[in-house]
């Protein structure tokens, strides 16, 4: 799960990087946020697992549901934060680098090897 943590983070920093060459400030910002409404609810998704699967295995699958409702919760109160906080958002931007930054775990699929 960290890998995919930091494979989301990593795309997300150089997404901005680029738009932010080639579209200015205000786009590189507007992107920036998109990948943090993406990779810190995913790592309070993770982290929660984590705690949960030490504390006890017994549960079944009732922590995997509320850390992702958690997660979920998250990433719409960020986005919701974003919009009101930051006046200079860039709508296009903002959807675009969001849709990348969640499907980014796809370019991983392709790393796995099936025989």
């Amino acid at each position: 799960m960290a890998r995919v943590i930091l494979f989301q983070l990593g795309i997300a920093l150089v997404l901005a990087l680029l738009i932010a060459l080639f579209g200015g400030k205000q786009a590189g910002i507007s992107s920036l946020l998109a990948g943090s409404c993406c990779v810190l609810p995913n790592v309070l998704f993770a982290l929660g697992l984590h705690l949960s699967d030490r504390r006890s295995a017994a549960k079944g699958m009732a922590p995997l549901f509320i850390w992702e409702l958690a997660k979920i919760a998250a990433t719409i109160a960020m986005m919701v934060m974003v919009f009101w906080l930051y006046r200079d958002l860039n709508w296009i931007v903002f959807l675009v680098s969001l849709a990348v930054v969640l499907k980014s775990y796809i370019f991983l699929l392709h790393k796995i090897k099936t025989y």
